[in-house]
């Protein structure tokens, strides 16, 4: 028996199969589904997504196999690691390299095997799609083409299951910045924030730059002050920024996020985010603008390795078609069993063909489809747009849609893509491809939640309380900014228990919400603690009607399962006129914080006003 050799990139190999955090996860139908065509397509009994780790081939995805891995030292697929374009062993006991491996000698008793390397970034090679037989056999032109497009078909949704991670890892880290950022001084902060940030001048000279952002450069703080970004921006994306900088700047905007290459000593050309924001005065003149650099070049290349796969797929779909014209039926089974939305749609706006996902969103049978107008099948809301969109495919455009929903009665969410037929020089109709994406949404809004929202009452928390608060005082806008401390809610934990503790925190919490108007701040500082902003409050009888509204609110009795208790609120106010110099976030709170331990002082149950 022969051991396949150590390919000469395995260290790169192994680093990029470890990022993908795809080892030892449970079975994914995504790829079960490509298995079990495999086997359908091709009359095997077996069928693998292997990949080839350290000292192991483990199995992402198995028909007709039991076991999950195997030693890297009997793996077949740690040959075909070599492969050009496929490894064929029409049968195993006549080959000299695996006639006395123990998987042939041995149970599963593999006579036959055929896989497809699975190929990434760089050329890396990180296992097999593969099918196996326990006879010799050969496989036609026909069976070889359909094992090469389902091998195509995993490497993308490997790379779409990538680019999800390293989406919520993203959204993750901006809750931790945010997070940082509002928990101390602005200029302390500012200097030694984890994320690179400049103050610019409305004139586009950077007036202040923080660590990260001298480090990303490749520059010292000394050579970039005065400086113009622009001229740190790649010339071919100078437009870019100069459009969106005179938006902000003639008051059409107050945030822009652009995508731009940088100029740095390290990359002549580094892809990053801009994040743009207009610090503005009481006259709502800019006075600075904030601009939060975030390298994504990661990102550019996953997306382009991408588009290229996803071209490439596209590519060879459009190619085939007339090829599979022939063998319907196989191109149906194919598409079927894809978790993907595929039509085709012509000139008229007419299905051509459909797969079976219209019938899991529509309840329509795909054949039924076929002929009918598009208008007739779609919710004339969702027709309506996405009918720019065809227009665009029809004109040649290869275009995108995101957050598509087909159905109003349906919670899935869709991202589409419309790609031209062209023919001869000549559109005769385009493609769709719509995939779900309801999973991946809804972490992302749950990653963004579990940052900014307090998890037992669902008011905003600490972190969310300082950012709104800090952009509050720092617009100069009138507010009354209530602290407010429960009384008697300790007496409640101690007599009846936390969970009764928990429950009148979600009782007072309810209160305080609809006791204030709809534009109102209302979160949850820390414990029995709660902080009320009050927006547009310029005098101190409107904040002492506003205090003694929520006094009488919270001193109502609250019905317990089996009991009646009594809390009530010692509420501090400070009150912060239109247009007077901006205090911190953390002074305007021990503002507050201070006349509410005065209330507490004079009776509880009452508020104290303090003006700032």
């Amino acid at each position: 028996m022969q051991i396949a050799p150590m390919p000469l990139n395995e260290a790169a190999r192994q680093c990029y199969l470890q990022s993908l955090d795809i080892l030892d996860t449970p079975p994914e139908e995504t790829f079960d589904r490509l298995t079990r065509l495999a086997c359908v397509l091709l009359d095997a009994p077996m069928a693998l997504v292997s990949l080839i780790d350290v000292n192991r081939q483990w199995f992402k995805s198995r028909q007709g196999l039991e076991i999950t891995q195997t030693s890297r030292d009997l793996a077949f697929c740690a040959h075909a690691l070599h492969a050009e374009d496929m490894l064929l062993i029409p049968d195993a006991c006549a080959d000299p390299r695996f006639a006395d491996n123990p998987l042939v000698t041995g149970g599963p008793r593999i006579r036959f095997y055929a896989g497809v390397p699975l190929r990434f970034a760089d050329d890396l090679t990180l296992g097999t799609l593969c099918v196996l037989d326990t006879r010799p056999r050969q496989l036609t032109q026909t069976e070889l083409a359909h094992l090469r497009d389902l091998a195509r078909i995993v490497e993308r949704e490997m790379l779409h299951r990538s680019l999800a991670k390293d989406a919520g890892s993203a959204v993750e880290q901006a809750g931790r910045t945010a997070k940082a950022s509002a928990q101390a001084h602005f200029h302390r902060v500012f200097d030694n924030s984890p994320t690179s940030k400049t103050l610019v001048s409305p004139q586009g000279r950077i007036q202040q730059a923080n660590r990260e952002f001298c480090q990303l450069l490749g520059r010292p703080k000394e050579a970039l002050v005065l400086t113009q970004l622009r001229a740190l921006i790649d010339p071919q994306d100078q437009a870019t920024l100069d459009a969106d900088w005179q938006r902000i700047v003639a008051g059409e905007l107050d945030s822009q996020v652009s995508e731009v290459r940088l100029i740095t000593t390290a990359d002549p050309a580094l892809w990053a985010e801009l994040s743009l924001s207009a610090l503005r005065d009481a006259q709502g003149a800019i006075e600075q603008l904030v601009v939060l650099v975030r390298d994504i070049s990661a990102r550019k290349r996953r997306q382009q390795q991408l588009q290229r796969y996803q071209s490439t797929l596209e590519q060879q779909v459009a190619q085939r078609t007339e090829e599979l014209a022939r063998s319907q039926e196989t191109l149906q089974a194919i598409a079927d069993n894809l978790p993907v939305l595929i039509a085709h749609i012509g000139t008229d706006l007419a299905y051509r063909f459909n797969n079976a996902v219209y019938r899991q969103i529509f309840g329509v049978e795909p054949t039924q489809l076929k002929g009918r107008k598009v208008e007739d099948v779609l919710p004339a809301q969702v027709y309506a747009q996405l009918l720019p969109y065809f227009r665009k495919a029809l004109a040649g455009e290869r275009v995108e849609a995101d957050d598509v929903r087909y159905s109003p009665h349906d919670a899935r969410i869709w991202h589409a893509t419309y790609v031209p037929d062209i023919r001869n020089g000549k559109v005769e109709g385009f493609f769709v491809m719509s995939l779900d994406v309801t999973e991946r949404k809804h972490k992302e809004r749950l990653l963004l939640d579990q940052a900014t929202l307090d998890p037992l009452t669902g008011l905003p928390n600490r972190a969310a309380l300082h950012q709104s608060l800090a952009l509050a005082l720092q617009q100069r806008a009138a507010l009354a900014l209530l602290f407010i401390d429960l009384d008697g809610f300790k007496q409640v934990n101690d007599r009846h228990g936390h969970e009764a503790g928990d429950a009148v925190l979600q009782a007072a919490a309810g209160r305080m919400l609809a006791a204030m108007r709809a534009d109102d701040t209302v979160a949850r500082l820390a414990g029995d603690e709660f902080v009320i902003i009050a927006r547009g409050v310029n005098s101190q009888a409107s904040a002492r009607d506003i205090a003694r509204k929520l006094c009488a609110a919270l001193a109502a009795p609250i019905v317990l399962a089996g009991a009646e208790v009594k809390i009530g609120a010692s509420i501090g106010v400070y009150l912060n006129a239109a247009g007077q110099p901006p205090q911190s976030a953390e002074q305007a709170l021990a503002l507050a914080d201070q006349a509410m331990y005065s209330a507490k002082r004079a009776g509880r149950n009452g508020f104290s006003v303090s003006q700032g």
